[in-house]
């Protein structure tokens, strides 16, 4: 019978693997390569508008306020 030990180590060493295989194949949130494969498509961050932008800045000086 194989010991334990090198069963649960072969197991993380291939999760490992393919983490850095989706990691690399994927992108990660901030990708161009995503940005450029959807249509070149703005990220999220820039639809927020004027308004919504003055809003979370009197609430995060609210939050500040409160410390």
């Amino acid at each position: 019978m194989v010991n334990f030990r090198w069963v649960v180590a072969a197991g993380s060493l291939l999760v490992a693997v393919v983490a850095f295989y989706v990691l690399l194949n994927v992108g990660g949130a901030g990708s161009s390569r995503s940005a450029v494969s959807s249509g070149g498509a703005q990220p999220a961050l820039d639809d927020i508008d004027a308004e919504s932008r003055a809003a979370m800045r009197d609430l995060l000086r609210e939050a500040g306020r409160e410390d």
